[in-house]
């Protein structure tokens, strides 16, 4: 019995999907009062990002729970720590998909601060709008 609750449990593990993350500094996004999974995964480059003006690009690979409709957004926001936005991207997303796996670009905002947020989320816009998904990124 115990020997096939070791196989079972090893299944499992080499089986499950796993959440990677590749920049350093991120967390939920329950800094910012958002009570949501966290985003599977998130890659963005350049890192450290570059002046105002500048491109960065956001690789996004995520499992939706539901499909998408026409108000289902990818959103790049750049915030203070305090979570007051100073600039954003918002992406549509084609309807009905359960997955995202695309790069999606924001313009580095003028003023950032020393200390910053990149959030990146799936959200649902609109009357009554939620967030599906959400990583903050802690900066420098």
């Amino acid at each position: 019995m115990n020997g096939n609750l070791i196989l079972i449990s090893i299944f499992l593990l080499l089986t499950r999907s796993f959440t990677v993350k590749a920049n350093v500094g991120w967390s939920d996004c329950s800094f910012n009062a958002i009570d949501v999974p966290i985003m599977d995964a998130t890659f963005f480059s350049p890192d450290p990002i570059g002046p105002a003006g500048t491109n960065l690009s956001v690789q996004v690979t995520q499992s939706l729970i539901k499909p998408t409709t026409r108000f289902t957004k990818l959103v790049i926001q750049f915030t203070s720590v305090k979570g007051t936005p100073i600039g954003h991207s918002r992406h549509p997303l084609v309807e009905s998909i359960d997955k995202i796996d695309d790069t999606f670009l924001a313009v580095v905002p003028q003023f950032l601060p020393a200390n910053y947020l990149i959030k990146v989320a799936v959200v649902e816009v609109g009357l009554g709008g939620y967030t599906w998904n959400c990583i903050l990124f802690h900066r420098p």
